[in-house]
């Protein structure tokens, strides 16, 4: 992320702060991450608990959405039972490292069929500097394309949604998996709507000279300098793009409608309502 660099050493190298879940990818990958020390148990990894560590809180809480989920709930309830899934199960089939989703960590993929869904996709894409103000690739493309953040082929986004509906289907009817992720998709459609409204708002502020644009930013706004932006505004903005809208489609996927609601639709709402309002205080006091 642009800003890792500028973060305090003990955040990083001490991982005591994004270094201690992000180890994992280190000189190779740190298998202790999830098979812990001293133990080294396949048994442990396979727990939902060995997930719970890093896959949780501000941005990715997927542990507390699986947990809380009618999937979490019978897992608890009949104490590791097959009956319900749990992480390993639709994340790590058989076994498998390759931990990947259609839509990839942010819900993102390009091209996209529906014209206004990829309009509002582009804006999001410029927010976070993969393009630049014009739509062209930045160097964070490459970024992005080496994490394998985002899904840039139709065949990579079809290949992955096919390999999840055959873990779905060896509970479900076909027909209940697929108009499950329809649904699905629909409401990651919502969000990128009221995402792209936000930042056509802010990004009117800097055209306008209202917010004043910061020299190292690659195009305006910049959503991945997250808290180290110099303006509430801009703060409110990361917080709906890193916090809300990942809740909302998260909670989507992960079938809890409570966290795709309340912990991310309708905190997404606020936050456009805020911006807005923030929005028409500074026109007015630049007038």
């Amino acid at each position: 992320m642009p800003k890792t660099t500028a973060q305090p050493k003990e955040i990083m190298e001490g991982e005591k702060g994004c270094g201690g879940c992000h180890r994992i990818g280190k000189e190779g990958g740190k298998c202790d991450a999830c098979h812990t020390r001293h133990k080294f148990s396949v048994e442990e990894a396979r727990n939902p608990l060995a997930c719970a560590t890093c896959h949780m809180g501000f941005d990715h809480p997927q542990y507390e959405m699986w947990s809380t989920s009618k999937h979490g709930v019978i897992y608890q309830i009949e104490k590791g039972s097959d009956r319900a899934p749990k992480c390993q199960t639709c994340h790590m089939v058989e076994g498998s490292h390759r931990v990947m989703t259609a839509w990839g960590f942010l819900g993102l993929r390009l091209p996209e069929e529906d014209k206004k869904w990829e309009e509002w996709r582009v804006t999001i894409l410029k927010g976070l500097g993969v393009l630049d103000p014009q739509g062209n690739p930045t160097p964070r493309l490459d970024v992005v394309k080496a994490g394998k953040l985002a899904r840039l082929t139709k065949e990579e986004w079809v290949a992955e949604r096919k390999r999840m509906i055959k873990v779905c289907k060896n509970c479900h009817s076909n027909s209940y998996v697929k108009d499950n992720f329809v649904k699905a998709d629909a409401i990651l459609k919502q969000a990128d709507s009221l995402m792209a409204e936000a930042i056509t708002v802010v990004e009117g502020l800097y055209k306008d000279g209202i917010l004043e644009k910061q020299a190292d930013y690659p195009l305006f706004p910049d959503l991945l300098k997250f808290y180290d932006v110099p303006s509430s505004i801009e703060q409110k903005l990361y917080v709906m793009f890193l916090e809300h809208r990942m809740r909302t489609f998260q909670g989507a996927y992960h079938m809890n409608p409570d966290y795709m609601h309340w912990y991310g639709w309708a905190e997404m709402k606020k936050d456009l309502w805020e911006i807005k309002e923030e929005t028409g205080r500074m026109r007015e006091s630049k007038k």
